[in-house]
């Protein structure tokens, strides 16, 4: 995904062997001339690959480590199009405590179900507290209004989607992306919440793994692990 491009850190992507769909699919999108927002953005790998494709990206990680590791990639590789905020974003503004693990600081989450999981499993769990607010309000602060809106939260995805309503209800629908996780018992609830409103808000749904659209009448199944919503034309 980011051959070619200087990076501490970040893992995923390797090149070599063959694409996953995932990569195939985004490596294909034309983002010339394209403003982007990377919700989640962990070590910056996504944010490097959009940096190298798009006029600007703007990127959240509530976490100053990430963010730290974030602006060291970016400035390894000289851009200058990316804009890094601080804060989470979600369904309404606030705070909202994060769990995670030193060691796998990506899988930070502040979902009720899944932080109880991880907390259960981590040796040394961190807790950290971020400040929260919503898409709709970076747009109407002054950030500018996003093509694509790429969305990796560990299992806040829906949230995030109803911080966007305002954005979604104007004539300029961005592409939307989501990674959706939760628990194992709750994946299909996330899964049918964020494709069931990206529907109803008059989007076409892309399943990436399947390769195909998601009929509007088709049950959601859980299984879906990365969606693309395109507006209707």
């Amino acid at each position: 995904m980011t051959t070619g491009l200087k990076r501490q850190g970040c893992f995923g992507f390797l090149p070599g062997g063959r694409l996953t769909p995932e990569e195939e699919f985004l490596r294909n999108l034309d983002l010339r001339g394209k403003i982007i927002f990377d919700v989640g953005g962990f070590l910056g790998l996504m944010t490097l690959f959009f940096a190298n494709r798009a006029k600007h990206v703007v990127t959240y990680e509530p976490l100053p480590e990430s963010r730290q590791r974030i602006a060291k990639n970016l400035e390894l590789n000289g851009f200058g199009n990316v804009t890094l905020r601080d804060v989470a974003l979600s369904s309404r503004p606030g705070s909202l405590t994060l769990i995670f693990d030193d060691l796998m600081s990506g899988g930070a989450s502040g979902d009720p179900e899944i932080s109880c999981e991880l907390a259960s499993s981590m040796a040394h769990p961190r807790l950290v507290t971020v400040p929260v607010t919503t898409i709709d309000l970076e747009i109407a602060s002054g950030q500018p209004v996003p093509d694509l809106i790429k969305v990796d939260v560990e299992g806040m995805e829906y949230q995030v989607l109803r911080g966007m309503f305002e954005l979604l209800g104007t004539s300029k629908k961005p592409w939307l992306y989501f990674e959706l996780h939760t628990t194992h018992e709750d994946k299909q609830t996330n899964a049918q919440d964020v494709i069931g409103t990206l529907r109803d808000l008059g989007y076409i749904v892309y399943d990436v793994e399947r390769g195909r659209d998601i009929g509007r009448s088709e049950t959601i199944t859980g299984m879906e692990s990365h969606v693309w919503g395109r507006c209707r034309k």
